[in-house]
C-alpha cells in the first residue's frame, strides 16, 4: 500500500520520521543528525528544516543548549 511520506532532505531520501527519531535518540546537532541519517550532507538546503526538527523535538532539551553554546 502507498503511503505518503514526507521528505526533509531529497538528496539523500530521508524523511521527517527518520530524522525525528535520531533527534529522539540525542543528535541534537545538524551535524550528528547527518552522520546517523545523511540528511543535509548532500546540497545543505535542508540544514534549516532539520534545524527547525531539532528544536520542535528538543527546544528545551540541555544537550540542545550545549551543542549551540
Amino acid at each position: 500500500m502507498w503511503r505518503h511520506r514526507l521528505f526533509v532532505c531529497i538528496c539523500h531520501a530521508v524523511t521527517v520520521d527518520e530524522v525525528t527519531e535520531v533527534v529522539d535518540d540525542g543528535a541534537v546537532t545538524v551535524e550528528a543528525v547527518g552522520e546517523l541519517t545523511l540528511a543535509g550532507t548532500g546540497c545543505g538546503m535542508c540544514h534549516d528544516r532539520i534545524e527547525d526538527l531539532i528544536e520542535a523535538r528538543c527546544g528545551s532539551c540541555p544537550l540542545a543548549a550545549l551543542a549551540v553554546a
